[in-house]
């Protein structure tokens, strides 16, 4: 005979409590429904009052335009009547809480009728008469309600929690009770946060905004993370499963608040745009996923408690304090620096606790996201050096366009650094304060480059350069110099420490394969960081020899032979797998014997070209080996440290103060001053020819919608080609001048392929070289645009003239390989925006830039024919290690009797400008 299962007596009195507490807390319930369908009937007006705000501020700047607001329906009153028919409360609290509803309710009504009142206005267009004043005060009187709302609602929330409390006592041991109360914890805390921050309806002019409180929140609700759902167990399925979903859900918010402290840049700091955003986006997160979260859990425990769902959060609008003035833009202390804390290591008898471990690997991170902000103030500060030139004579200048600076990308790693201090605390104290002190001082530094960049914007924006003759540009650009030095130095530093104090700890499993393995690549990682560094001080003149690389490709060699004994027992899953151990693992090896093979190669610096040779090792030692490194550590969870990108010191280099030269054209080229004037043959089969460009009533084709629209007159031009229509160019480079004197205005169009293939030293670098070197060389009539097709087709450059070479150079800095493949509706919309733009005997091209090829349907088949005969030309560009075998792309190129190439080290500087000279200019 089976026993009869017994409850314990808590759990038994639990659910009698239960059972007897059903009828309150579902009447209580329900007016926190009330409540909450309250606040999306004011959100949804919030959001129409946000809308109305941008129509008005655009109708401001062109009144010929009308304002519109859609009509909106009847207000629903379900949950305002289901809420007064609450029975499972005495009549005292059911008369206290009906009072409080109507009191809501008059609110949500008032809102609803000062609304539809703006409405009726707008669609009468009365705001044209009175100029928006009536419209201002609907507004205003929402804006009221607003604020009123959030008030009376969190009162009357906190009255329905003052009586569940009296039918439903906290007890601490109800798993139930337990986790709920950690909800509310975590709820109240966002709302809280929320409610410091500010919305405004106007986001013109400068409004302090409180990073510190977003900060606070961050840390706090981090420390929460690691203690929230102690309860989890004891819960049963499936109230147990949301426990994970709401830590998600908070998890989600902190990496809301962590972009948003990242994100609080000097540019930003312009305009109440990014507070918005921010408070927008909390807002939504809120009540979308944390409080929908919240709810489920309630939904799912009512068969062992009857618990109580929390409010929404209502939105408002701030009241727009006086905008902050402008403060003059000092000069930029340097830095402060503290001496490096020197400490001895104690060998640990027990393994490095988890948390010590992540906070080691949080400094590591922490390094190299200071080096990638380090890397784009390079970039930005090199194209910034090379177009500063042309403004050191001021009467020049007077006559370019204005010498501009923009640093709005870099963004320094607050949120980062920040939690790395918090995290700190798992480490020993000796520990601890040194490497704290040092990640302060890589800080300090960042800082310092801020504060120089921001002096740059306002030395451009007020033409400082007209007096000086760029003085202090000079002066701040020789001191990034130094920072970059000076990081550099100090970041390794910091990570050799990080490493003496990881290798004091014994692993917890020295004998797993994970271990044995990551060492085993740690080794080969130190192989490649030795040859990189005797790369760079051959560079720097340190060094008079290429560093031995046979060391290298031994260990190599050896990490490949030991794969199926130091990954022994680990699961194969394959490539397409991220999970899988051999991938990082073989790739790390067989690129190690590539570096070392390239390192063997290694060029001296060429005077003519635009880029250093470091460059190709920067990219592949971070790209192709510290990722597969890391990838391996992250997959491990073996307790092992990351390491740690290196910088590419010669991106910017400090030459002489000379303006550069004008580029003059070659005297083997011929004189354009007539016609009919041609130039002799030269190698390749180069030869110009007469070309008519027809203008066309119709497309050739139904599927060429664009070329129809653009205007193609009948006019005659020289235009620059080899064989009749179409070249295939791989050679010839050395008869390319580098000039765009006499040659047609161009509407160039760069669609350029930045799917995850690209991300290859001989790939994305180069693509970015190429475009770079005819930047130099670009007129003020000359423009560029930019279509990407990784994923969506999109265009990240409007047309932007020759004249703004540094917002070109920024763009193409910025590009990052990811996401898949869309070549068909990149070539549409590459044809679109060339048409739209088109110039009348002008070189309109689109120049197409990938890495293997794509299936190409018919429609866009019969496009690039059809506009080929309209003068609007597609090229062709492939990159890689190996030259393509394919057929597809170079027919496409046959076929917009274009330029089809194959882009090496070699000829990347060179190759676009011939595309730039691909049609001489009309002679009038």
């Amino acid at each position: 005979m089976k026993k009869k299962s017994v409850l314990p007596p808590i759990l038994m009195a639990s659910l009698s409590v239960a059972m007897a507490q059903e009828a309150p807390v579902k009447s209580l319930n329900q007016y926190v429904e009330f409540l909450s369908n309250s606040t999306q009937v004011v959100a949804n007006r919030f959001e129409m009052v946000r809308a109305y705000q941008k129509d008005v501020a655009q109708y401001r700047k062109n009144p010929n335009s009308d304002l519109r607001l859609p009509s909106s329906g009847p207000l629903e009153e379900y949950y305002f009547q289901k809420s007064l028919t609450a029975t499972g409360i005495t009549a005292a609290e059911k008369k206290g809480l009906n009072a409080s509803t109507n009191a809501v309710w008059d609110l949500v009504t008032r809102l609803d009728e000062t609304g539809k009142m703006l409405e009726t206005h707008v669609r009468l267009n009365a705001y044209k008469n009175d100029n928006l004043k009536q419209s201002e005060l609907h507004i205003a009187e929402m804006q009221a309600i607003f604020i009123k709302f959030s008030s009376e609602k969190n009162a009357f929330y906190k009255q329905i929690q003052d009586i569940y409390r009296k039918y439903q006592p906290y007890i601490a041991t109800d798993p139930y009770l337990a986790a709920e109360k950690e909800m509310e914890h975590v709820l109240a805390s966002q709302q809280q946060l929320l409610d410091s921050l500010p919305y405004y309806l106007h986001e013109e002019g400068q409004f302090e905004w409180p990073a510190a409180l977003v900060q606070k929140s961050l840390l706090a609700d981090e420390k929460l993370l690691l203690t929230f759902g102690k309860m989890q167990s004891k819960l049963a399925y499936p109230a147990s499963a949301v426990i994970p979903d709401f830590k998600e859900a908070l998890s989600a918010m902190q990496n809301l608040k962590r972009r948003a402290l990242d994100d609080h840049t000097f540019a930003a700091g312009q305009s109440a745009r990014h507070g918005n955003e921010v408070y927008l986006a909390l807002l939504k997160q809120y009540n979308q996923d944390l409080l929908v979260t919240q709810k489920s859990f309630v939904n799912y425990s009512q068969s062992a408690r009857k618990l109580l769902y929390y409010v929404a959060y209502s939105p408002v609008i701030s009241t727009e304090p006086s905008p902050a003035t402008s403060r003059a833009i000092s000069r930029t202390a340097p830095f402060e620096d503290n001496p490096v804390q020197t400490f001895s290591t104690i060998r640990s008898s027990a393994p490095a606790k988890p948390a010590t471990v992540q906070a080691l690997n949080g400094y590591v991170e922490f390094i190299n996201e200071s080096l990638r902000q380090m890397h784009l103030l390079q970039l930005l500060l090199r194209n910034y050096q090379t177009s500063a030139e042309y403004y050191r004579d001021p009467e020049s200048a007077k006559k370019r366009a204005n010498l501009s600076y923009k640093h709005e990308d870099y963004k320094m790693p607050v949120s980062e650094y920040a939690l790395l201090k918090s995290a700190s605390t798992s480490l020993p104290e000796t520990y601890r304060k040194a490497v704290t002190q040092q990640a302060e001082v890589l800080m300090n530094i960042l800082k310092e480059m801020d504060g120089l960049s921001i002096e740059l914007i306002s030395y451009t924006t007020q033409k400082q350069y007209l007096q000086d003759q760029l003085k202090r540009s000079d002066e701040i650009l020789d001191r990034y110099a130094e920072l970059f030095a000076i990081l550099d130095h100090k970041k390794e530093q910091l990570y050799n420490d990080l490493r003496r104090i990881h290798e004091c700890y014994p692993n917890a499993t020295p004998t797993a394969s994970w271990y044995i393995a990551g060492n085993a690549l740690m080794k080969t990682m130190d192989d490649d960081r030795e040859i990189l560094f005797g790369i760079k001080d051959y560079f720097q003149g340190k060094k008079d020899q290429i560093p031995n690389t046979q060391g290298l490709a031994s260990g190599a060699q050896q990490l490949i032979a030991d794969e199926y004994k130091n990954l022994k027992g680990l699961q194969r899953y394959g490539r397409s797998n991220g999970l899988c151990p051999y991938s990082p693992y073989e790739d790390l090896a067989a690129n190690s014997l590539r570096f070392a093979e390239k390192a063997g190669k290694m060029k001296t610096v060429s005077p003519g070209s635009s880029a250093h040779p470091y460059e190709s090792f920067y990219y592949f030692y971070n790209n192709e080996l510290v990722y597969q490194y890391n990838k391996f550590i992250e997959l491990s969870k073996a307790g092992l440290l990351k390491t740690i990108n290196q910088p590419d010191l010669f991106t910017f280099r400090r030459g002489s103060s000379q303006k550069p030269a004008e580029i003059t054209p070659s005297k083997k080229q011929p004189d354009h001053t007539r016609q009919d004037q041609r130039p002799e043959p030269t190698a390749g089969n180069v030869r110009t020819e007469e070309i008519p460009l027809t203008k066309t009533e119709k497309p050739a084709s139904a599927n060429a919608g664009q070329a129809a629209q653009a205007q193609h007159d009948t006019v005659y031009v020289e235009r620059l080609r080899v064989d009749t229509v179409y070249v295939d160019r791989n050679a010839g480079l050395q008869q390319v001048t580098r000039s765009l004197d006499g040659f047609a205005t161009n509407n160039m169009v760069l669609l350029l392929d930045v799917s995850s293939s690209m991300n290859s030293p001989l790939k994305m670098p180069l693509l970015k070289r190429s475009i770079k070197s005819l930047l130099t060389l670009l007129r003020k009539e000359d423009q560029i645009s930019i279509v990407l097709y990784s994923g969506k087709a999109r265009v990240v450059l409007k047309p932007t003239s020759g004249s703004k070479s540094a917002e070109i150079a920024r763009m193409i800095d910025l590009l990052q390989s990811d996401g898949d493949t869309d070549g068909n509706e990149g070539i549409k919309l590459a044809y679109k925006t060339t048409n739209k733009n088109y110039i009348r005997g002008g070189n309109n091209r689109i120049v197409l830039a990938t890495d293997g090829e794509f299936p190409v349907s018919d429609e866009v088949l019969q496009m690039i024919g059809a506009n080929a005969s309209q003068d609007v030309y597609l090229t062709v560009f492939t990159f890689g290690k190996n030259e393509h075998t394919g057929q597809k792309l170079k027919k496409l190129s046959q076929l917009g009797q274009g330029t089809y190439a194959h882009v090496t080290e070699a000829s990347a500087d060179l190759q676009l400008i011939l595309e730039a000279q691909a049609k001489k200019q009309l002679v009038k």
